[in-house]
């Protein structure tokens, strides 16, 4: 369980900011993105673990993650602050320094019901807009 949460928190917390986005005071956000998104987690190391991720991401730029698991009943969530290009989210966890953000790439099918993310370490996940 510990590398299935290690993984959902390096959603925002593996990579940082470069000196590019610090001269940037404006952001922007992709009003594609906005809403709740679900997919599924599981683990490589323990098959009770399991479960429903959920990605919700406002239109202010603040949000939460959150990691439900089936088998276990465990729930994680955590607050997140975002923005976005064309192609990327960049985010930080609430209790990460404001510097220490993740850039995670993204996908947005036609109709911007689906969306897969690419991880920093290389891993993807696909997700449904339920909203």
């Amino acid at each position: 369980m510990k590398k299935v949460l290690f993984t959902v928190l390096s959603l925002f917390i593996l990579s940082c900011s470069s000196d590019d986005n610090d001269n940037n005071s404006e952001t922007t956000i992709n009003p594609d993105l906005v809403g709740t998104w679900v997919g599924a987690t599981s683990s490589d190391d323990d098959a009770t673990e399991v479960g429903v991720q959920t990605i919700i991401f406002n239109q202010d730029g603040t949000g939460s993650l959150s990691e439900t698991y089936v088998l276990i009943n465990e729930t994680f969530v955590v607050n997140l602050t975002w923005y976005s290009d064309d192609t990327t989210i960049y985010g930080t966890l609430e209790g990460e320094q404001e510097d220490e953000q993740d850039q995670i790439g993204y996908v947005l099918s036609e109709e911007n019901t689906m969306l897969q993310l690419t991880f920093p370490e290389g891993d993807t996940n696909d997700y449904v807009k339920l909203d």
